[in-house]
């Protein structure tokens, strides 16, 4: 299992971290999540994370994710990893199964790229995230010097 910590840090992630989940009710409203991203080509970012967790601080199943609208440029690529809360109430450390969504362009992909996906919750929470990225091409990486050459 992926642990969230080995992943690079992005300057905003969109998440369902740790809802705290009860029995429905009556189905919740769906919401909806416009957001952009900035990416280099053949590199991932990460998106958001989401998992949920019972009132008793167990861990809820796993919320599932289902693409709306594929990505033209890159891939969505959605990995399983384990979340660490220490903000909820009664619940210190609290570690939970997690669903984490990365964005990857092609590395030959420039210019903008946009997908939808829905994250469902295990009581029925439906969250829309629209999402806009700017992909930027990928550094050239520096030539070494030939062999047989010297400095002057």
């Amino acid at each position: 299992m992926t642990k969230l910590a080995y992943w690079p840090a992005v300057p905003f992630a969109p998440a369902l971290a740790a809802m705290i989940s009860t029995a429905a009710l009556a189905q919740p409203a769906p919401t909806s999540n416009y957001t952009s991203f900035e990416a280099t080509a053949g590199k991932p970012v990460q998106l958001g994370y989401y998992a949920t967790a019972n009132k008793n601080c167990m861990p809820a199943p796993l919320p599932t994710i289902r693409v709306i609208e594929a990505p033209k440029s890159g891939t969505l690529i959605v990995r399983r990893g384990e979340l660490t809360l220490n903000n909820v109430a009664g619940c210190a450390g609290l570690k939970i199964p997690a669903q984490i969504a990365f964005y990857r362009a092609r590395a030959a992909a420039t210019g903008a790229d946009r997908l939808v996906y829905e994250v469902t919750t295990a009581n029925g929470q439906v969250s829309t995230y629209d999402v806009t990225i700017a992909i930027k091409e990928a550094p050239l990486a520096p030539h070494p010097p030939d062999a047989g050459s010297r400095p002057l």
